[in-house]
């Protein structure tokens, strides 16, 4: 390994040992895509990095999460670092190691946080545990809390998705001693959107983890009052199930609409997602809270119009093809019917943000630490 490069030691403790594909490890791997074709490597390495006991090789892990290229490079010891990029939540941080170590070596720490909403809305989280098992013996609430202070603490710069999570983090009250700076996320995918074949009926999507926050119990009894009075629509559900909602599941299930309108599709890749979106005339995002909330561009991107429900971070968006409604089965209900009549706004050529965009922002970022 060469000594005389800036080495750049990229965290992978949750893709290894969570092993899950949510919205934050999408940014992940995505973000680390590019910086591999951004940073000099003449001047950079970058090398995975573990604060938790190694696994034996990656052949367990989601063959997504395989993708990113970091996986491509030996595992390197932190100590070995003179920068350290934190781009998703680690709940195994070694503060008082990594504090002297700062304080011995001209160490530098980025880390992204995403959100606060085990803060604000502890009551939407469980418990969250350690790669090694051990349970936890603090609320959610006061762990995150602990655990982001410990960040903020450590870090050098810290990179947030939203202007919204800012004005959150602010509202705190603490002492923020890093540098801070508001870094939108956006669409992996194309912003010119691809011609999309004509079906007939009018088709919907909601791509999102199913949790208890994000809205499909609401958007199901709007899309059950479209179909009570004849509304012809589909709606299919791409996402896996969390925790808290296997009542709703129930409901899929027993659905009389089921695999007639109504559809659950787990598991999928990108281009099974792709086929859908392209039958699609209508995507929502309909959670109740988020830090940033991907699927808004995702659908944006691939030529939909967007039912969003009314918060600050969706808000913060100035697209076309996006509509608001403040919440409720009924208001929804009558948004669907409202915008499925309207026209499909071209987009102009790299309108809607991309994640390259984010990660050459980060790039700039690491290069000034």
């Amino acid at each position: 390994m060469s000594t005389n490069k800036i080495k750049i030691g990229v965290d992978v403790t949750g893709l290894i040992f969570h092993n899950q594909v949510t919205g934050i490890e999408r940014v992940i791997v995505e973000t680390n895509k590019y910086l591999f074709k951004i940073l000099d490597p003449h001047i950079y390495e970058i090398h995975p990095f573990t604060t938790a006991p190694e696994r034996e090789g990656y052949t367990h892990i989601h063959p997504y999460l395989l993708s990113d290229p970091v996986f491509t490079k030996p595992m390197i010891d932190l100590h070995e670092c003179h920068i350290l990029f934190f781009g998703g939540i680690n709940l195994n941080i070694p503060f008082k190691e990594l504090l002297n170590f700062k304080q011995n070596k001209n160490l530098k720490i980025l880390t992204i946080v995403h959100d606060i909403l085990p803060l604000t809305h502890p009551e939407w989280f469980q418990l969250p545990t350690t790669s090694t098992g051990h349970p936890r013996t603090i609320s959610s609430k006061n762990y995150f809390q602990v655990y982001l202070q410990t960040m903020f603490a450590l870090s050098n710069q810290v990179v947030l998705v939203s202007e919204h999570v800012k004005s959150e983090i602010y509202q705190l009250g603490w002492n923020l001693k890093p540098n801070i700076a508001v870094v939108p996320l956006g669409t992996f995918a194309s912003n010119n959107a691809a011609s999309r074949p004509s079906p007939s009926g009018l088709h919907s999507v909601y791509v999102s983890t199913i949790t208890p926050r994000k809205g499909h119990e609401e958007l199901l009894a709007a899309f059950d009052l479209l179909w009570n009075e004849g509304f012809d629509i589909t709606l299919t559900l791409i996402g896996n199930a969390a925790w808290g909602v296997e009542s709703f599941l129930g409901k899929i299930q027993n659905h009389r609409m089921k695999d007639i309108k109504l559809f659950l599709k787990t598991n999928l890749v990108d281009s099974q997602v792709d086929e859908i979106y392209a039958s699609a005339d209508i995507a929502f995002s309909v959670s109740e809270g988020e830090g940033f909330g991907l699927p808004l561009e995702e659908g944006l991107s691939k030529g939909l119009k967007i039912i969003a429900r009314d918060i600050p971070v969706f808000r913060e968006r100035d697209y076309p093809n996006l509509y608001f409604y403040s919440g409720g089965a009924q208001e929804l209900s009558e948004k669907i019917k409202e915008v499925s009549v309207l026209p499909t706004k071209l987009l102009k050529p790299n309108e809607i943000r991309t994640m390259e965009s984010f990660a050459n922002e980060v790039a700039r970022l690491i290069e000034l630490l």
